[in-house]
């Protein structure tokens, strides 16, 4: 073996990248092996999401994620791409200032992706704009940050990573010391051309015409695992970056999102679903608008109206909707002697959804709550308007800051006139770091009762029931540990505590027997889940009390219905012609072949839910379809399947069965041929089913589970598939497109 000529040797060397291109290799490498790092932190934190899953689809998500990171990582580095090239890295001051920015870029995205990770406990999703909105209410975000109980475990984890990270840095600066800084200039400039067209590549993700989306990452049928291929940096950026800013259209834009029918057409479907007897449409093809006629009160005077919105609470932690535990003693007696709504759905999974749901009958879309947006249009009639208008006063108590979410000013628009927050109180009186402790609110509220003129609709939001779920009376307390969950269970029973010593107050009080109570959740308590939409996390009580004007006995109405029922359901009750635009029915006068609906918005991901089907979509392409098992005790779904929903128009034979129809639609991916096999959808429950799709034949031991696959899907696309379909695309539509405003 010859050796090299000392003259061939050094020509050699010249075709070597200098120092810079090395730097930024390396430097490369070492993010994205932090990023690798902080995604199994991800994993470890939600491994039951995982349970079950081959190891193969782990894996896939964690090479689907390198895409994502190296999106992110190359980002990082392409200001030291144009600027490393043509300064003296010798330099010392140079280096100094290279280590800094390395240090300070990659450091805050280690804070973000560990944050990413409690966000995803909260909101089922990585990062996106509910992060910009909680960091703009200022203070109270800080406060929020500061008393997670993972806070200084996540503070000591981003120490350890940040130092571990620019002691890796300091390592690369001195072993390319070595490198020459410059080689000659034609090599210098092709390596820069080079590293431009791979830096390129490496951010667009692909080499086809359009750039990689986060649709990539959507490769499972378990969601988490979905989420898991993402990056949290990566979510964020993207949803403050996209369309006009506006990261309500972060999913897609407008006209990419509803290119499903017409505006007449979604429009009319939400009108048949909403129509009952004696509604008047006034404009039929352009809005909700309508007059209800009904009789009049049989009261012979107005009642007033207390609504109570309690944050959080959860049907399954409320022993008259079915929970095991002893959390609301006081809320059950009264719900023996009112009228109790057992499949009431929340609109969405934060209060600003809630409170427009409530008062306005407006459905949660996806994207920011339309009462903090300022542009947006008002397709709806206000329940404090319409009582507005019958002479009623509008007064609204918070124990926390009225300007959070914009609720004042946007509830002053809607004839809201009489306001008490935080500010009402004694700062001796404040506990939790959200504001007044609800004791003390419902005090003030029952003393609300005797001084506001009447008639009057009262609204109370509670607070105590939230995170960090401190307890101001520790004599309520009932779990003695410190776990999670107890903490949880114990603000529970206080807020039950608070609301029973109200109802004692308030009962001897001189307004007590001509008021209507409405007791409701302003949204559940959702947690990271295997499906699209997890309806369990949505179902939250609804009370109406008044047993001097509705009777004191015990009324169970079965039928579903979300927030936006509210406002037809109390009108109903109060009788007279009224004017409005609903997205809700009255559900008291349902005829009994109706067994009612709810929506149900989770960011990307929407939900509909009736006495037979769920239907599940998001809005990046995955869509879930189950018909509920009647004959079963509680909410179990049957044949839960998860497929592409995409137009159907013209994909698969016409003769092959529904199932080979759908199948037909999924990405021919390695993730579907690894577990997912083209041809089969999943049924999730406590196991797995898998059906094969062509020919209707099927793997499964269970001989009345196949049986019944083959019965729901065996004789083609099921009719409570299209229906529950249509229903809720065109109803999202329809409110989407009423309520934003169109350019010219």
């Amino acid at each position: 073996m010859t050796s090299p000529s000392p003259t061939t040797a050094p020509g050699r060397r010249k075709l070597l990248p200098s120092r810079p291109y090395v730097l930024l290799f390396f430097v490369y490498l070492a993010g994205m092996i932090l990023f690798s790092l902080l995604r199994g932190l991800f994993l470890s934190s939600y491994t039951g999401l995982a349970s079950g899953e081959p190891l193969s689809q782990i894996l896939t998500a964690f090479l689907i994620g390198l895409r994502f990171d190296q999106i992110i990582v190359l980002a990082a580095l392409t200001p030291l791409l144009l600027l490393l090239p043509w300064v003296d890295l010798n330099r010392r001051v140079v280096h100094l200032i290279t280590i800094t920015y390395l240090t300070l870029v990659f450091s805050s995205m280690t804070m973000l992706l560990l944050a990413d990770i409690r966000f995803y406990n909260f909101f089922d999703s990585r990062l996106n704009f509910l992060a910009v909105e909680y960091i703009t209410e200022g203070p109270m975000f800080g406060d929020l940050i500061v008393t997670d109980p993972d806070f200084y475990h996540s503070v000591f984890i981003w120490l350890v990573l940040t130092l571990i990270f620019l002691a890796s840095l300091i390592f690369i600066m001195r072993k390319a010391a070595s490198v020459p800084h410059r080689r000659a200039w034609p090599g210098q400039l092709a390596y820069l051309l080079i590293f431009l067209v791979l830096f390129a590549l490496g951010i667009r993700g692909r080499v086809g015409l359009a750039p990689m989306d986060w649709g990539v990452a959507y490769f499972s049928q378990n969601n988490f695992l979905n989420q898991l291929a993402l990056n949290g940096v990566y979510t964020l950026g993207r949803n403050l970056t996209e369309t006009n800013r506006e990261p309500r259209l972060s999913y897609l834009g407008e006209n990419e999102r509803f290119p499903l029918v017409s505006f007449e057409e979604a429009l009319a479907t939400t009108r048949n679903m909403l129509h009952t007897e004696g509604d008047e449409w006034l404009e039929p093809g352009k809005s909700l608008r309508r007059i209800t006629h009904q009789d009049q009160s049989v009261f012979g005077f107005q009642p007033n109206i207390v609504i109570i919105l309690s944050e959080s609470w959860s049907a399954e932690h409320t022993g008259a909707l079915g929970s095991p535990r002893r959390l609301t003693p006081h809320f059950d007696r009264l719900a023996d002697h009112g009228v109790l709504f057992t499949n009431f759905y929340a609109s969405g999974i934060r209060t600003n959804f809630g409170i427009s749901a409530i008062f306005c009958s407006f459905p949660a879309l996806p994207g920011r709550a339309v009462m903090k947006r300022y542009h947006a249009l008002h397709p709806f009639v206000a329940l404090s308007e319409i009582l507005a208008e019958r002479g009623y006063r509008n007064a609204f108590l918070y124990g926390g800051d009225l300007a959070f979410d914009n609720m004042e000013g946007f509830l002053r628009q809607k004839r809201f006139e009489s306001f008490y927050g935080e500010e009402s109180f004694d700062r001796r009186q404040h506990f939790s770091k959200w504001g007044i402790p609800d004791h003390v609110l419902f005090e003030r509220a029952a003393a609300l009762l005797d001084t506001l003129p009447r008639p009057f609709q009262l609204t109370v939001l509670t607070l105590s029931n939230h995170e960090p779920w401190d307890l101001p009376d520790s004599s309520v307390r009932v779990y003695m540990d410190d776990a999670d969950s107890s903490k949880l269970f114990n603000s529970q029973v206080y807020a039950d505590y608070a609301l029973g010593r109200f109802f004692t107050s308030a009962q001897a009080s001189t307004a007590a027997d001509s008021t209507i109570f409405v007791f409701v959740s302003d949204h559940g308590r959702y947690r990271p889940t295997t499906r699209i939409v997890e309806p369990h996390f949505f179902h939250i009580p609804l009370l109406i009390y008044s047993p001097s004007l509705l009777g004191d006995s015990t009324v169970r109405v079965p039928s579903f219905g979300s927030q936006t029922d509210i406002l037809p359901t109390l009108m109903g009750l109060l009788g007279g012609d009224y004017e409005h635009a609903s997205w809700g029915r009255n559900l008291l006068s349902l005829p009994p072949s109706d067994g009612g609906f709810a929506m149900m918005n989770l960011g990307s991901r929407l939900g509909y839910i009736d006495n037979s089907f769920l239907y599940t979509e998001d809005l990046r392409g995955i869509s879930g379809f189950g018909t509920r098992d009647i004959s079963s005790s509680g909410q179990r779904w049957f044949g839960y399947a998860l497929f592409e929903s995409f137009d159907i128009v013209g994909k698969g034979s016409r003769d092959s069965s529904w199932l080979g129809l759908y199948v037909n639609m999924l990405r021919p991916s390695v993730a579907f041929a690894t577990r997912h096999v083209l041809g089969r959808l999943q049924y999730v429950d406590e196991g797995f089913v898998y059906v094969q799709g062509i020919g209707g034949r099927a793997d499964s031991t269970d001989v009345d589970e196949l049986a019944r696959w083959q019965a729901l899907f065996g004789g083609g696309e099921p009719e409570g598939l299209r229906r529950s379909r249509r229903r809720l695309r065109h109803y999202i539509q329809a409110a989407e497109q009423l309520s934003t405003p169109v350019e010219p």
